[in-house]
């Protein structure tokens, strides 16, 4: 079960709580504590070690996560482009194209996507893909506009490959477990340090160090949400594979351009 936000902001904010009244039971209040000034300096400096990796890690999600969305709306423009061309093709390769294109973009929409959401891609995707490039080498034009209906349609071919190779290359997370040590390791020193200054309210002390581990909560989760593009909360849809899939709906084999 996929934990939610609000979820993991309670969880953080009971757990600093508990460590907080130990390391207070700890390190008794203390007006002098020798301690705070090293320990404040040295939390100025992991503070800004830490906002430069994850400024430069949510970045790279985001990016990633944008790229995704991107590609697959690319990947759906190419197969309604050999679908729309192939209907100028002389036969047979006009009836393989048409159908070869409506069922890639039913599989990817139906079948694949759940599978994406494992990590996973669909085999009869790629024998999609396959059989369309063979159809279109298939090709023998014996026309001027033939040679360029050809072409047009090689050019589609390979864009959606292309695409496709690009929006399946996300399924990998950008963020390598190295990555993620340093990240936690950092988040734990940046709220561990907080935990050595000297508050009398033990509330004040908890809002202080709560709201900020809360905070830095809620950015991982959302870094380790942006990294899967294809599950979890903002998961990419296959909203461009059904736009597309409606679009050939409207425009069956036999109806007129």
């Amino acid at each position: 079960m996929t934990m939610t936000p609000v979820a993991i902001v309670l969880g953080t904010l009971g757990v600093v709580g508990l460590l907080l009244a130990l390391t207070r039971r700890a390190l008794p209040d203390d007006p002098d504590r020798p301690h705070e000034s090293a320990a404040t300096a040295i939390f100025s400096m992991v503070g800004v070690l830490y906002a430069v990796i994850l400024a430069f890690v949510v970045i790279v999600v985001w990016e990633n996560d944008g790229k995704a969305r991107d590609d697959s709306q690319v990947e759906a423009n190419a197969a309604s482009r050999i679908y729309f061309t192939a209907r100028s093709l002389p036969e047979p390769q006009r009836t393989e194209l048409m159908s070869l294109a409506h069922d890639y973009v039913a599989t990817v929409a139906g079948q694949e996507w759940p599978l994406m959401a494992l990590g996973q891609t669909s085999p009869r995707a790629r024998q999609h893909v396959a059989a369309m490039r063979l159809t279109t080498h298939e090709l023998r034009p014996t026309t001027a506009d033939q040679e360029i209906l050809m072409a047009d349609t090689l050019a589609a071919v390979d864009a959606l490959v292309d695409s496709r190779r690009e929006r399946t290359s996300a399924l990998t997370a950008p963020l390598t477990p190295l990555m993620w040590s340093g990240l936690i390791v950092t988040s734990g020193l940046t709220v561990g340090f907080m935990f050595l200054f000297n508050r009398p309210s033990f509330a004040m002390h908890l809002l202080m160090v709560g709201s900020v581990a809360a905070l830095i909560a809620f950015i991982l989760w959302l870094v380790y949400d942006l990294s899967l593009p294809f599950s979890g909360w903002s998961a990419v849809s296959p909203e461009a594979f059904e736009q597309i899939l409606q679009r050939f709906q409207e425009f069956p084999p036999d109806s007129p351009s």
